[in-house]
């Protein structure tokens, strides 16, 4: 997607360069060429730092409404998967990092026996104004619970509080035919690699994706 954006961006420059160029009588020369290549430059930086930079903002989000996510989120995972004895599993100390651009996001959740990455994910605003982070993703175990827990796909989907403290909360679904409830109340702007280490970590607090939260 970023890159049929920056292509578009520097058809449209070139094409109003050259336009420009063609209305003041300057004719296809090396005037034109100059504003084309001039043009692509600037489109090209202003959409790698919209990308990375501008759209987070504040004055920018003010506008766009577009909450800021990225960090690491710690919480829970709450199973429906019944044991074999019929007992049910306890919450899972569960952390989830959320790596996010102007248009783009990868979603990674640990928990203590494995690990999922995104393969698709996407920031969707709703009609009632509401903003949530839906993505599929593939779930690795650990090779020590292979014997009980195999490799698998699934998809999940968390509301983003509008009130501070509220964090992240949604539900997911496995190909295995379980689901289950997520729940993120901490975050962190620090990016750890496993479950261990940022559940023993002291740097969360709770944090206000949106512009104007308290």
């Amino acid at each position: 997607m970023e890159g049929i954006k920056v292509r578009v961006g520097i058809g449209i420059a070139a094409l109003v360069g050259l336009a420009l160029a063609l209305l003041a009588g300057q004719g296809l020369s090396q005037t034109p060429l100059r504003i084309y290549s001039i043009a692509g430059t600037l489109a090209v930086l202003v959409f790698a730092l919209w990308e990375r930079f501008i759209w987070k903002w504040k004055l920018v989000r003010y506008f766009t409404g577009v909450p800021l996510i990225a960090g690491t989120w710690r919480g829970e995972l709450v199973s429906s998967y019944v044991r074999p004895d019929g007992t049910n599993v306890p919450p899972i100390p569960t952390v989830v990092y959320v790596s996010q651009s102007a248009s783009k996001w990868t979603v990674t959740l640990f928990t203590g026996e494995s690990k999922s990455i995104s393969e698709h994910a996407k920031l969707i605003p709703d009609p009632d104004g509401r903003w949530r982070l839906s993505w599929q993703y593939v779930n690795t175990p650990r090779p020590g619970v292979r014997d009980r827990s195999e490799r698998h796909k699934g998809a999940a989907e968390v509301y983003i509080g509008s009130q501070p403290g509220e964090g992240l909360e949604g539900a997911y679904f496995t190909d295995r035919r379980t689901d289950g409830e997520l729940r993120f109340t901490e975050w962190s702007p620090t990016r750890y690699n496993s479950a261990d280490s940022a559940l023993a970590a002291d740097d969360f607090n709770h944090t206000s994706p949106f512009v104007g939260d308290k």
